[in-house]
């Protein structure tokens, strides 16, 4: 794993900031050219609203319907890896059988007997997608998380990464990666889920993957996109809580119609 090394420093977590420093809530140091400066605090990871909204709706869509796992929404993840400790920012991240019984302001693995999760999420933003697609693939490899994936929920990177596009990293017996693309979406018009645009996620999570476009656009012109869960034996969608109720309500209010009953 020496051949990561050199890039470490810039990414090595320090617990120590002055303490005149104004707060400030985590995201640009991670921009190119990396003006990473461990004094400052990082600047978070969200930047649009449409990163916020699909880092939401995941984070929604796990919760719901993996209550039995645990999913983490936006934080730090610090690692030990070659005798430093590593942080890396997860939009999302999915731990199968595992339960933290509280909030966290982030996530130290020392203090949870050193565990990876076994999907990490990031969401590409205009200051993050080189790092998303380079430096945190070496190191999620080296940590031997089993699947790492990408995702642009619009334009934001350059033409190579132009959306639709959703990349899955996932990890071999060897500790390679293996890698699935996706550059079109999983559902038609109808909304009928067109199985081989899907990503089998190989037995790790319990539900495969793939894209589907939004309807509404971002400033007027740019073409959203989102993540779709889908069941891993069936073409069918993982819901999220509010489209739970929705869909309940719905069928509520058809049941009044065909009853001839006012709602």
């Amino acid at each position: 794993m020496s051949e990561i090394n050199p890039r470490h420093q810039s990414r090595k977590a320090t617990t120590t900031h002055e303490e005149n420093q104004p707060f400030r809530s985590t995201r640009i140091e991670s921009m190119e050219p990396d003006m990473f400066d461990p004094s400052h605090p990082r600047i978070g990871r969200r930047e649009s609203e449409p990163h916020s909204l699909e880092v939401s709706y995941l984070h929604d869509v796990l919760s719901t319907n993996f209550p039995q796992h645990h999913t983490l929404l936006d934080l730090h993840h610090y690692f030990r890896l070659d005798g430093e400790e590593i942080d890396i920012q997860f939009d999302l991240s999915f731990f199968i059988d595992a339960s933290i019984p509280y909030t966290l302001s982030s996530y130290r693995a020392a203090e949870h007997q050193d565990r990876v999760p076994e999907l990490a999420i990031n969401i590409l933003s205009k200051s993050t997608w080189r790092a998303d697609l380079g430096e945190n693939v070496d190191l999620c490899r080296a940590l031997r998380i089993p699947s790492y994936v990408v995702f642009a929920p619009f334009d934001v990177a350059s033409k190579h990464y132009h959306p639709p596009f959703l990349r899955v990293y996932l990890l071999r017996e060897d500790g390679s990666y293996e890698i699935k693309e996706r550059r079109a979406c999983c559902t038609d018009k109808t909304g009928t889920i067109l199985e081989d645009q899907l990503i089998d996620m190989a037995n790790i999570v319990p539900f495969r993957m793939g894209i589907e476009e939004l309807e509404g656009k971002h400033e007027q012109v740019q073409t959203r996109y989102r993540i779709v869960l889908v069941q891993p034996d069936l073409p069918e969608r993982l819901l999220s809580g509010y489209e739970r109720e929705k869909q309940r309500a719905d069928s509520y209010l058809k049941l009044l119609e065909d009853h001839g009953i006012e709602p």
